[in-house]
C-alpha cells in the first residue's frame, strides 16, 4: 500500500458534505490506511467563507424559496462554472495539498472542487485518481456532472441513473451507499430495534431556523411515559428557546449538545424527528430509526424525501400535532405501523459503505 493519504477535500455548505467526508476519513483509517480531510474554501479565506457560511444557513433556514430560485437557476445555467475563476485561493490551497502529501487518490464530498481540480496544470493533475462522492439522492443537481471524475459513487441506483441521465458513463458510476460513518456498521445490536411498547425514546433533532421547533419539543414531552431527548446543537440561544417552551416538563427532557456520538444516539432511539437534511436522512436509514420530517428545504433537500418515499417510510409532521399523531398510529396495535417501518429501513440500510468506499480507495492507492 502506497503511504501517501488519501485526500479528502470537503465544504461546510450542508451537513452532507462533511459527514461524507468524516465517515469516508474515519473508514479508511478503520481499515489501516491514512486519510487527510481538508476544507480548501475555508483554510485559504477563512472570514469570506465564514460569511458565505452563514449566509447560506439564513437562507435555507429563513428564506427557503430564495434559496431554492438560486439552486434551481445554477442547475439551469452555468452561473458556477463561470464564475470559476473567483476561487483562485481556494485553488491554490487544493495546489498546496497536492504537493504537500502527494496523493494517489483524491475524493471529493463537494462539487465544486471538481471544477478547480480541472483548471490544474496536466503534471499535477495526472498524479492522482479523483472520486466524486455524490451527496444528493435521487435529484442530483448538474454541478456533480459538469467537471470529469475517473469514478462517482453514489448512494443508491436512483440516483445513479439521474446521474447517468446528465451524461456520466454508466460505468463510471458506483451505488455504494453513502459513507456514513462507520460505526453506524457495528455488528453491537441496537436498542432502537426493540419494540417500544408504551414508552418511546424519541429524538428531536432541532436548528436555529425552524420556527416552532421548541413548541414541537414541548408537544412531544407532554406525552405520558414518552423518553424525550432535545438534540440543540452548539447555538446557545436554542437551548433558551427550548427550555422556555418546556415549561415544568424540562425536567423529564434531556437536552443533547453537539455530539460526536451521533451513531450510538440514533440507534437508541425509536424515533427521530428533525429537518431532512443529507446526513440526517442518510443516518436514520444506517440506522434503521423511523425519522419524521419537519422541513423539507426545497430543491436541495426534496431528493432526500423523495428517497423516504421511494423506502416507503416518508412522513411528514412540521408541527407536534403531526408529529404526536404520526408516533400514536406507530405505536398502535402492539406497534406494528413501527415494525413495518423499521423494516423497510432494514432492507434499504447500507450502513457499512463507507468500509467498502474506504477498501475501494486504498486498492487504488498503491
Amino acid at each position: 500500500m502506497n503511504d501517501s493519504p488519501v485526500l479528502i477535500l470537503t465544504a461546510a455548505f450542508g451537513d452532507g458534505h462533511n459527514a461524507a467526508a468524516r465517515g469516508l476519513a474515519a473508514a479508511i483509517r478503520q481499515q489501516g490506511g491514512n486519510a487527510v480531510v481538508a476544507d480548501p474554501f475555508a483554510e485559504a479565506r477563512p472570514g469570506p467563507n465564514e460569511f458565505a457560511r452563514r449566509l447560506y444557513l439564513t437562507l435555507i433556514n429563513r428564506a427557503p424559496r430564495v434559496w431554492n430560485l438560486f439552486y434551481v437557476a445554477c442547475h439551469r445555467l452555468p452561473l458556477i462554472e463561470t464564475g470559476i475563476f473567483l476561487h483562485a485561493a481556494a485553488q491554490r490551497r487544493i495546489e498546496e495539498l497536492l504537493q504537500s502529501h502527494q496523493p494517489k487518490v483524491v475524493v471529493l464530498s463537494f462539487p465544486v472542487y471538481a471544477h478547480l481540480i480541472a483548471r490544474l496544470s496536466p503534471a499535477l493533475r495526472k498524479g492522482f485518481r479523483l472520486i466524486t462522492v455524490v451527496t444528493d439522492s435521487i435529484s442530483v443537481h448538474r454541478l456533480w456532472s459538469t467537471a470529469p471524475a475517473d469514478l462517482w459513487i453514489v448512494p443508491n441506483e436512483p440516483t445513479a441513473a439521474s446521474l447517468a441521465a446528465l451524461g456520466i458513463p454508466r460505468e463510471k458510476i458506483q451505488p455504494l451507499g453513502f459513507p456514513v460513518d462507520p460505526r453506524f456498521a457495528s455488528p453491537e445490536p441496537h436498542p432502537g430495534d426493540e419494540a417500544p411498547g408504551d414508552r418511546p425514546r424519541i429524538l428531536h433533532l432541532l436548528n436555529s431556523g425552524l420556527r416552532g421547533g421548541p413548541q414541537l419539543s414541548a408537544a412531544l414531552a407532554a406525552q405520558p411515559g414518552w423518553e424525550v431527548t432535545v438534540g440543540v446543537g452548539r447555538d446557545p440561544k436554542v437551548v433558551h428557546r427550548v427550555e422556555e417552551a418546556l415549561g415544568a416538563h424540562r425536567e423529564h427532557v434531556r437536552i443533547l449538545g453537539w455530539t460526536s456520538e451521533m451513531p450510538s444516539v440514533l440507534a437508541r432511539s425509536h424515533f427521530v424527528v428533525g429537518k431532512a437534511g443529507g446526513a440526517l436522512t442518510q443516518e436514520t436509514i444506517a440506522s434503521r430509526t423511523p425519522f419524521l420530517v419537519t422541513q423539507v428545504v426545497p430543491g436541495q433537500e426534496e431528493g432526500n424525501f423523495t428517497l423516504l418515499r421511494e423506502i416507503g417510510v416518508a412522513r411528514l409532521t412540521p408541527d407536534g400535532e403531526s408529529a404526536v399523531r404520526a408516533i400514536r398510529e406507530a405505536l398502535a396495535n402492539g406497534g406494528r405501523g413501527w415494525k413495518e417501518w423499521k423494516s423497510r429501513l432494514a432492507a434499504a440500510s447500507k450502513p457499512d459503505a463507507s468500509l467498502r468506499l474506504a477498501d475501494l480507495c486504498l486498492s487504488m492507492n498503491r
